[in-house]
């Protein structure tokens, strides 16, 4: 039996304005996928067949690179979107890893569902490229600082944005994210502790 996120519920009749009626028959297109701390969602190679929304736990999304070495690209906690975007629209081998940091329990629609939720719900439509759009000007956002920033900066945003992720997460993810070693993490904390 589906049972969402109180959140997921909420946004779905506030932002979407689904009835009651429309958001039985559409929670009806939906199932649930149970991961166990350290499964895998997905694996670079496999193509993403579903959109999942986040119901309860925290996943990691990365990538490895050429040395071997594994970057986190975001964090996933509840009420948040995983998958592979580009694998699932074009049902090609994606290149991401997605993992479970705890026990994990996701809604999942089908590609195929979810076109005909697209077309069934026009106003779910418009509610998921609402979200598509907000995402993407936060990963730009994420991006700029990432690539321009300081490590000082860049945990400060975290902070700022995911307070919860320091309790949730072992730091040496949080340190991969930052893209500093987890000493260099360790002394930033302390620096900013004595401010």
């Amino acid at each position: 039996m589906l049972d969402p996120d109180p959140r997921f519920l909420a946004k779905l009749r506030q932002q979407a304005e689904f009835t009651d009626a429309e958001l039985a028959e559409f929670l009806e297109c939906w199932e649930t996928k149970l991961l166990r701390k350290k499964d895998h969602y997905l694996r670079a190679g496999d193509i993403c067949r579903s959109t999942a929304y986040v119901n309860k736990g925290c996943l990691r999304r990365y990538e490895i690179g050429a040395d071997a070495k594994e970057n986190i690209l975001n964090f996933a906690l509840e009420d948040w979107w995983v998958g592979d975007l580009e694998s699932f629209w074009n049902q090609k081998p994606g290149r991401f890893y997605i993992q479970a940091l705890e026990d994990c329990e996701l809604l999942l629609l089908s590609r195929v569902e979810f076109v005909k939720a697209c077309d069934r719900f026009p106003k779910y439509k418009a509610f998921h490229d609402e979200k598509m759009h907000r995402s993407y000007f936060a990963t730009l956002k994420r991006m700029t600082v990432a690539t321009s920033g300081s490590a000082e900066e860049k945990y400060l945003l975290l902070a700022k944005e995911q307070p919860q992720l320091f309790q949730r997460v072992p730091l040496h993810y949080i340190a991969s994210y930052l893209g500093i070693e987890p000493e260099s993490l360790s002394r930033l904390r302390r620096k900013l502790a004595g401010k």
